[in-house]
This record gives C-alpha cells, sequence and structure tokens, in this order.
C-alpha cells in the first residue's frame, strides 16, 4: 500500500536549492496499490444482461460468500448490485462511483496539491512486492510516510502466492519500513483503512478474527480506547485489535526518534477523509518545521 508527498511552505513552492525554511516536505505512503480508474471502454447491452443473469444465481452468490479464498476486487459487489444504472447508455458515475472504482497501483504517480495554502507534494507508490524496489527514490528528503493498511484483510491472501495472509504481509511491511536505518528520523502515519468492510465481516461472524491471529482470543480493548457513536462492541475490539498489532512494533525501539499516528479510515467516507487529512497536514507541518530545526 503506498505513496509519498512533499510539502512546502504557506503559498511556496520551493526547490531544495532555495532557503532551508521554505524547502518542500515529502510524505512516502506505501498503500494497498487500489485507486480510482476510468477505461472509457464501450459494453454492449448484451454484456450487462449477461452480468446480470450471473450475478443473480445462487451459485454465483454462494462464490461470493467465499470470496475471501480468491483474488476479487473490493468494489465488485457495489457495481454488480447497481448493474441496472451502470448500464443505462445515459449513465453518469457519480461521486461514489467513483471512489469505489479500484485500479492497482504500479509504478510512482506523482501529485501536488494546496490546502490552505500550504503546498503538498505527494507520491502514492504500489505496496505489491514486485513494487517495492522502486520506492528507493522516493526516499530522499521525505518528510513523513503515509502507511495505508487494509484491515479488513485479515480472512485473504496476497495476489503474489495465494497462500500468505494479507494482514500479516502489511504487517511485516510496516515492520521493515518502520526499522529500515534510512528512515529511522522519518515518523509515519498509519491509515487503518476500509474500516466499513472490517465492520461487516465481524458483524457476519462468518470469518473470525481469531481464526487467522489466535491471540485476539485473549485481548482486551484498551481502557482509553474510544469507539464511534453507536458502535458495536464487536467491531471496536476488532479494529482496535489491529491498531494495537502495528503500534507493538512501533513501540518496540523506543528510540524516540521518530513516532507512530494511527488513524482510522474509510476511503469512500468524505467526510471521515476530509477529517483525518485535517489532522494529517497538521503533523505533517510539525514534522516539516521539525526537520529544518524550526521547531
Amino acid at each position: 500500500e503506498g505513496a509519498c508527498a512533499r510539502h512546502g511552505g504557506a503559498g511556496s513552492e520551493a526547490s531544495n536549492g532555495e532557503a532551508r525554511s521554505a524547502a518542500p516536505a515529502r510524505v512516502l505512503v506505501p498503500s494497498s496499490g487500489e485507486g480510482p480508474q476510468n477505461s472509457g471502454t464501450h459494453v454492449i447491452q448484451e454484456f450487462f444482461d449477461h452480468v446480470k443473469k450471473l450475478w443473480d444465481d445462487e451459485g454465483v452468490k454462494a462464490c461470493f460468500e467465499r470470496s475471501n479464498e480468491y483474488q476479487l476486487i473490493d468494489c465488485a459487489q457495489y457495481f454488480l448490485e447497481r448493474i441496472d444504472s451502470v448500464s443505462l447508455v445515459d449513465y453518469t458515475p457519480t461521486d461514489q462511483d467513483l471512489l469505489r472504482c479500484r485500479v492497482l497501483t504500479s509504478g510512482i504517480f506523482e501529485t501536488r496539491f494546496q490546502v490552505d495554502k500550504v503546498n503538498f507534494h505527494m507520491f502514492d507508490v504500489g505496496g505489491q512486492r514486485d513494487e517495492r524496489r522502486k520506492w528507493i527514490q522516493c526516499f530522499n528528503d521525505v518528510t513523513a510516510i503515509i502507511y495505508v493498511a487494509a484491515c479488513s484483510s485479515y480472512n485473504m491472501v496476497i495476489r503474489e502466492d495465494n497462500n500468505t495472509n494479507r494482514l500479516r504481509e502489511s504487517l511485516d511491511l510496516f515492520e521493515s519500513i518502520w526499522n529500515n536505518r534510512w528512515l529511522r528520523t522519518i515518523s509515519i502515519i498509519l491509515f487503518l483503512n476500509k474500516q466499513d468492510m472490517l465492520a461487516e465481516k465481524v458483524l457476519a461472524g462468518k470469518s473470525k478474527i481469531e481464526d487467522y491471529f489466535p491471540e485476539y482470543a485473549n485481548y482486551t480493548v484498551p481502557e482509553d480506547a474510544t469507539p464511534d457513536a453507536g458502535e458495536d462492541p464487536k467491531v471496536t475490539r476488532a479494529k482496535f485489535f489491529i491498531r494495537d498489532l502495528f503500534l507493538r512494533i512501533s513501540t518496540a525501539t523506543g528510540d524516540g526518534k521518530h513516532y507512530c499516528y494511527p488513524h482510522f479510515t474509510c476511503a469512500v467516507d468524505t467526510e471521515n477523509i476530509r477529517r483525518v487529512f485535517n489532522d494529517c497536514r497538521d503533523i505533517i507541518q510539525r514534522m516539516h518545521l521539525k526537520q529544518y530545526e524550526l521547531l
């Protein structure tokens, strides 16, 4: 899961050759490797008719219930249930449709944007095994790393070998980044993503976390844990357990040179992301000022 970003001083777009106080900050984000896409491909009506028949089939529905056992894109159910509207000749994607679209991140994608007169320079990098060797060119002068972990993947396997647990792989990758000697002073903003899908799985009760992480059976929610309003205690316990798996790694070194800032996120919930990004913006700005000895 990945991305990398730079953030500049207010109203500035400074280069490395300018004053240290104006130098852009960079943020590296290892992420799930999924993002919006629009292929523009023309699809005939017959295709939609066949898709609808397949989705209405009980055998296909039964296979979908076991989708954690094979590779199926997260947005499959969302679009299959909306096949009638998607197949319309004058169909125009809604904001939610666009947010639900996914494509694997391959290579490095660079994005620049400004929030409250503060410039950000972000690089999105793929988290798949064969993509990680490309990260090295993004590490120079990084201000912060945004690490995006799919919490709902606790019962899934990676596409590279169809054997390794996805969440275990994410934890191992996080540990390798956290302990990388070149990144010992770079803090990580941890996005514990896909909270909506995690809640669905936990409440459905078909895939128990303890079947994949035995230590969950004895896990107790910390006293300072704050659940969302109306949140089921089972969901609260699950999400804080996964959070603590990552924090256990980040607190193991205890050198005080870098920190982990966890956030529970749902990428398709715009209000949630807006709140989280505001927090991240403040964190990145503080990191930037500290990096250049202005704080």
